[in-house]
């Protein structure tokens, strides 16, 4: 019981790494956890989000809009923030025309809410290190801890809410020049999830037919001189499953790849280094990223 509780993690570490399952970031995570991440855990993690991506794609593109990558970041869950009380993976598409930062939710594998920013508005992105937490040497590492901040004018920003509602309208906010409150439609969306057959008994006392609303569409609204809004992205661990062309019993062994583009990121740093890379070749073909477009900042430090 003692071998198998205790011994036998650092041995099952050393064997993923000598097989090529695991790369050295796993003796960083042997030391913030005492044990290490099945390598085949990390496999479900990137199917998972290459469904996501998928998913969003065909919910969220309109027809004819040409997809360039895909990427799901760590984010804080509202705009406008750097270090929140809440993060979650999303999922940031890039298409020749715009950008596309996505809330997902991965338990019923459905767009919470999206926000399409034109790649002709965005001005600026900043990229640095983006340390969340000093507690542990692992999450100190600038290398393995890393993320951009992009700025664009919101003038043109649309947002596209899922909602779940039953009334016959949408009640939008008056605008401000505050950033958009989104979470009062998501919290919306939630509750009625939760309390459907609630929603069923109401329908069949009123017997009147309610339009259900879905994908319903505001557009954010940005006070008069061209505000900015940001958005902040720490990219995820670089640990991806190596591909091997046989394993040691001679079976032919498949391990998921991340994006083909993050493919040569050694590092959170060299992934941030080629996303970033990626959305400033989409604005320069529109005719964009002018001047000092992307600068050397830490995000949060």
């Amino acid at each position: 019981m003692y071998t198998s509780t205790f011994s036998d993690w650092f041995s099952q570490a050393v064997i993923d790494f000598i097989l090529g399952n695991r790369t050295l970031t796993v003796f960083s995570e042997f030391l913030l956890k005492l044990q290490s991440t099945d390598p085949r855990d990390l496999i479900r993690l990137s199917k998972i989000r290459a469904e996501a991506i998928a998913t969003s794609v065909s919910r969220v593109l309109p027809e004819g809009e040409r997809l360039l990558s895909g990427w799901t970041l760590f984010a804080p869950q509202e705009l406008n923030t750097k270090f929140g009380d809440k993060f979650e993976e999303k999922v940031l598409l890039l298409t020749v025309k715009a950008l596309y930062i996505i809330s997902y939710d991965y338990t019923l594998e459905k767009v919470k809410l999206y926000t399409r920013v034109p790649l002709g508005d965005v001005i600026h992105i900043s990229k640095g290190a983006y340390i969340l937490s000093p507690l542990e040497e692992a999450s100190r590492d600038a290398m393995q801890n890393s993320g951009f901040v992009m700025t664009w004018h919101n003038s043109n920003q649309v947002t596209r809410v899922t909602s779940y509602s039953v009334r016959s309208s949408l009640e939008v906010p008056p605008p401000s020049t505050a950033r958009p409150q989104l979470t009062g439609l998501a919290a919306t969306r939630q509750s009625a999830i939760n309390a459907g057959t609630m929603l069923s008994r109401s329908l069949a006392r009123t017997k009147t037919k309610v339009p259900m609303l879905s994908n319903v569409l505001t557009n954010t609204p940005s006070a008069a001189g061209g505000e900015t809004t940001f958005a902040a992205f720490k990219v995820l661990p670089i640990d991806p499953a190596r591909t091997r062309s046989r394993s040691s019993t001679g079976e032919n062994v498949e391990y998921t790849e991340a994006a083909d583009e993050l493919n040569g990121a050694s590092n959170c740093k060299e992934a941030t280094e080629l996303i970033v890379d990626s959305i400033r070749k989409a604005c320069e073909d529109i005719g964009g990223a002018h001047g000092d477009f992307i600068t050397d900042e830490d995000v949060v430090r």
